[in-house]
């Protein structure tokens, strides 16, 4: 299975620190993927197609920062989200270059809503999605285990950030606000497990 290893995210070292991420250097840490600021783009640790056709910049590897934990309480990037102009091509596109078929196609906000496809690359998810636009990476959810705490920590850090409420798969979602990055930031916590 391909796993995402690296993630381009917009924006400098203050906007992130400013949400309660630890920065090193240009770059953060979260889980298993490394995080380079400067500009959307990804990497994954084994692909089987040129991954250019996805229209999205491709990261090489470079030297890995060790592990950190963070003041905002992040341990994992729950998801990136993938815009496309039109899913069956998008779909052809990613199981190619990533060896693997989503694991689910649907319309998760119902039939009004764009369809989704879901694809697992190691501790996140590819969220590819209807657009209609060029292909684009227009949004992260990272996870964290208490959702209150993490929101204090952004707020106490200087982060725009909303109040956080339930989410549409179930457990709850803050979202920062759009104009700090102009690019879709939300912090999740998982539904309880019964």
């Amino acid at each position: 299975m391909p796993n995402l290893t690296r993630l381009g995210l917009p924006g400098d070292e203050q906007s992130w620190a400013a949400l309660g991420f630890t920065v090193t250097d240009g770059r953060i840490r979260i889980g298993a993927v490394e995080c380079t600021l400067g500009g959307p783009g990804w990497g994954f640790d084994e692909i089987r197609a040129a991954p250019e056709q996805l229209g999205v910049p491709y990261l090489k590897p470079g030297d890995a920062l060790p592990p950190v934990a963070h003041p905002n309480g992040v341990t994992i990037v729950d998801h990136v989200v993938y815009w496309v102009p039109e899913l069956d091509a998008a779909v052809t596109d990613l199981t190619a270059v990533l060896g693997i078929p989503p694991r689910r196609r649907f319309f998760p906000r119902g039939p009004e809503g764009p369809e989704m496809a879901f694809y697992r690359v190691g501790e996140p998810f590819i969220e590819a999605v209807t657009s209609g636009s060029p292909p684009a990476l227009v949004g992260v959810a990272f996870l964290t285990p208490d959702l209150d705490a993490a929101v204090a920590a952004v707020r106490a850090a200087g982060g725009p950030i909303g109040d956080p409420k339930n989410a549409v798969q179930g457990g709850r979602i803050a979202s920062v606000w759009h104009g700090h990055l102009n690019w879709g930031i939300a912090f999740m916590e998982p539904k309880p497990r019964n």
